[in-house]
């Protein structure tokens, strides 16, 4: 753009050459109406021209069309108007009059390569975008399929235990069904004529049916699902107790001696109960089969100052210190094929992880191993990150 007929030619005249489409205007108003007609790359205005100046129409097409290069072009050296133009109109190169040939082409081909850079990097910018949103979704959708997996897994941990327990389950309801079939057998024999006797037999089976229904309600809590989101306010000691009730039911429990020792005014934590639970009976199986019959194990409960502690203790054949370091690895196992997933202790070591605390383990090969569980206070369980 330029309000001299002559220049407009000169400028043709030496790009005329080239595979550029050239358009010319004559004044500010005539160019901003062909950029509005067409597409357009590279800008070359004349400073000096009546009406609307070089920089004024430069700063518009800056403000309209910001990725269009501009470039300057003064028969003087006029260092306001240099100024104005870097300021205002951000212009890419400065061009003198009278100009050389080549130096009117490499500046076009320099603009040319910024029109282009600043192409590229808006298609990267959306491409980046479209990856970065994709990448979100499939992110969203892992963690999904993590979260059901990991549920799926703590579930079938859940069964595996309940498997372990069958047999010990077997006999603690077989007693007191025992009792009401005998006392309900007396009572359709001998009628009522004893009103004293039939109100025992009738106490009798009540107890006895009671007890079946807590091991059945302590079962079915145990293998419920767990949604893995749900944190509350937890009591450890009753958690310590519930699990050994359910743990009793091990085959080799009756031939141990299992001790509890839970700590007076344990302070909450904050987390899941079922899922603790769960970690507690795994690691209590654990640790009757590692016992000898006549040997103890031991429940224990502590608290300091910023965490409550849970140790589980046997006195069993303990755990060779060459995979002391691999027991929470995941698929590690020292028991025989099909008889273990080697998935519980790293479960156990996940759970635990989760509600903000650790498992680690002492144990001499031969005597016996000791898990500890350390759980910080509910007052200072760090925060999830959103």
């Amino acid at each position: 753009m330029d309000d001299e007929i002559h220049i407009l030619s000169a400028l043709k005249r030496v790009l005329r050459k080239t595979s550029w489409k050239v358009l010319v205007a004559e004044n500010g108003e005539q160019g901003l109406a062909r950029l509005a007609q067409e597409p357009v790359q590279v800008v070359i205005s004349d400073y000096s021209m009546p009406g609307m100046d070089g920089v004024s129409f430069l700063k518009r097409v800056k403000q309209s069309y910001p990725d269009i290069q501009r470039v300057m072009l003064t028969g003087h050296a006029n260092f306001d108007a240099v100024e104005r133009a870097i300021n205002e109109s951000e212009v890419f190169r400065f061009l003198n009059k009278p100009w050389r040939g080549s130096q009117l082409l490499a500046t076009i081909e320099d603009c040319f390569r910024q029109y282009e850079l600043i192409e590229s990097n808006r298609r990267y910018r959306a491409d980046l975008k479209d990856r970065n949103q994709e990448l979100f979704k499939l992110n969203t959708q892992l963690e999904e399929l993590v979260k059901e997996r990991t549920a799926a897994l703590l579930q079938s941990e859940k069964m595996g235990a309940l498997g372990r327990m069958a047999g010990g389950v077997a006999h603690e309801i077989n007693n007191p069904l025992g009792g009401i079939l005998s006392f309900t057998q007396v009572l359709q024999r001998d009628g009522t004529q004893d009103p004293q006797a039939t109100n025992e037999a009738l106490e009798t089976i009540e107890s006895c049916a009671l007890r079946c229904k807590s091991i059945v309600d302590r079962l079915l809590s145990f293998s419920r699902k767990t949604p893995l989101d749900v944190i509350v306010e937890v009591d450890l000691n009753q958690v310590a107790q519930d699990s050994l009730t359910l743990a009793r039911m091990h085959p080799k429990a009756k031939q141990l001696e299992v001790g509890l020792d839970l700590a007076a005014d344990l302070p909450v934590i904050q987390g899941q109960s079922n899922l603790l639970e769960q970690v507690l009976v795994n690691l209590l199986q654990n640790a009757f089969d590692a016992s000898e019959t006549g040997q103890s194990v031991s429940l224990r409960t502590r608290h300091g100052d910023d965490n409550v502690t849970v140790e589980v203790e046997d006195h069993g054949t303990g755990i060779d210190a060459g995979i002391v370091s691999q027991i929470f690895d995941p698929f590690f196992t020292t028991k025989e094929t099909g008889a273990g997933t080697g998935l519980g202790l790293s479960l156990c070591y996940g759970i635990v992880n989760d509600h903000g605390g650790s498992l680690s383990v002492e144990s001499k090969e031969g005597r016996g191993a000791t898990f500890f569980i350390r759980l910080p206070l509910a007052r200072n369980r760090p925060r999830e990150e959103s």
